[in-house]
């Protein structure tokens, strides 16, 4: 009788696409599959612990046999489209891939009770973030996705932390380096143009195709964010391209790095007690100083698009958990993540100094990019590293290459 009210069930959805299909059934322990999951660095064992006690806690008889992979999050929508059908069951992904995720095809769409579960679990700030058009596409899983300082406190004094020009100088006094991602990633670099001012915004349709776009980099605006990354990048050699807290521990190492929330452990092992941590600093230009941003994103799970329904449904159930305030909570304590999660977010026991430096970080909510944009960003300040004491007219041409980008990058959705 119960597999005959889920066989009825199941054939609902395929008219209609709401499903409600889990909370009408009691499962006869036989719904196995052997599905694969992407997680992000760090997050493997615990994933595996978390679908293990899944397996053994739900009430409808549900077991995965997970193959647990280790894919970056940055990097997880880029490989499903290159090869759909080996991709994961259910994997992790960052804010600024999702409207590619959804142009390529790559999420199925969410049901009744899981876009209910996420309204009623996760920010309002999360629920935009995972909207593309008017559909929330993904579940919610971290909202801690932006960057801050790390620094040794036995170089960098603290004093001197809330000012990059003052950082650079206490890095090149005790000859050890700067590290940041600045050329290779348009994700750090963009602040130097929101710190003056700037603004790049890009609008979706439904589909997740790039419709739309104002951008004012190409400006006055964007010669002094220009002028600011050039400070760091004129360290020469003592610039170091990564934004990896393993650089603390180099042969010749680095005292300060921008980074983020999933290096936070890594960063405490290496330093110890001479971990410091701060918000972002800010850059002088021309007398004016400027407070350099974050961008605050989100990470989310997806689920592949299924051919078998049932399965469809139990990896929407699967996913839930996994992004539930349990499971977050456990990625907090032993990872440092920050919640998407309504209840941890007012829990005040949910906070580290890490998250703290984030939240004193000033914040550009993060928006949807095409995917050529980080290209054309790191072309530009690529040129910017090779020139870094470069004559305004000079960097004047880098925005003018960059902007005369952007109109295709609207025709061609990539």
């Amino acid at each position: 009788m119960k597999k005959r009210l889920l066989i009825i069930l199941l054939s609902i959805v395929m008219l209609v696409p709401v499903v409600c299909v889990l909370s009408a059934c009691n499962g006869d322990n036989d719904y196995d599959y052997a599905i694969t999951v992407w997680v992000g660095e760090g997050t493997k064992e615990l994933t595996e612990r978390q679908i293990a006690a899944f397996n053994e806690t739900n009430e409808w008889g549900i077991k995965f046999k997970a193959d647990v992979q280790i894919v970056s999050e940055s990097k997880a929508v880029g490989d499903a489209t290159q090869k759909p059908a080996d991709s994961a069951d259910i994997f992790c992904f960052a804010q600024d891939t999702l409207a590619r995720a959804v142009r390529s095809n790559l999420l199925a769409p969410l049901n009744g009770p899981s876009l209910d579960f996420i309204k009623e679990t996760s920010t309002e700030e999360a629920q935009e973030a995972a909207t593309v058009g008017n559909t929330i596409r993904a579940f919610p899983m971290t909202a801690d996705n932006g960057f801050f300082l790390y620094y040794n406190k036995d170089v960098v004094s603290e004093s001197h932390v809330g000012n990059l020009e003052d950082i650079i100088a206490d890095c090149r006094n005790a000859g050890q380096n700067f590290s940041a991602n600045l050329t290779d990633s348009g994700w750090y670099s963009a602040a130097f143009f929101y710190a003056t001012g700037c603004s790049s915004v890009w609008e979706t349709d439904e589909n997740g195709g790039f419709v739309n776009y104002t951008d004012d980099f190409n400006s006055e605006k964007g010669i002094v964010a220009l002028k600011g990354m050039a400070k760091v990048l004129a360290m020469g050699d003592g610039y170091v391209e990564s934004d990896k807290v393993s650089t603390f521990s180099a042969g010749t190492p680095s005292a300060a790095v921008i980074s983020g929330i999933w290096d936070y452990k890594a960063a405490k092992t290496i330093l110890k007690d001479n971990l410091g941590v701060a918000p972002l600093p800010s850059f002088t230009v021309d007398g004016t100083t400027y407070q350099l941003p974050t961008f605050l994103g989100y990470k989310f799970m997806g689920i592949k698009p299924q051919s078998d329904a049932y399965k469809a449904v139990y990896l929407q159930k699967l996913a839930m958990y996994l992004t539930g305030e349990e499971c977050q909570r456990q990625r907090f304590e032993e990872m440092g993540w920050g919640p998407s999660n309504v209840t941890l977010q007012a829990d005040s026991t949910i906070t580290s100094e890490a998250l703290q430096a984030l939240a004193a970080t000033k914040h550009v909510q993060q928006g949807q990019y095409p995917t050529n944009w980080w290209t054309q960003m790191d072309l530009m300040t690529k040129s910017l590293k090779t020139s870094p004491n470069a004559v305004d007219s000079a960097l004047q041409g880098m925005l003018t290459t960059y902007s005369s980008s952007l109109h295709a990058l609207v025709t061609d959705n990539e």
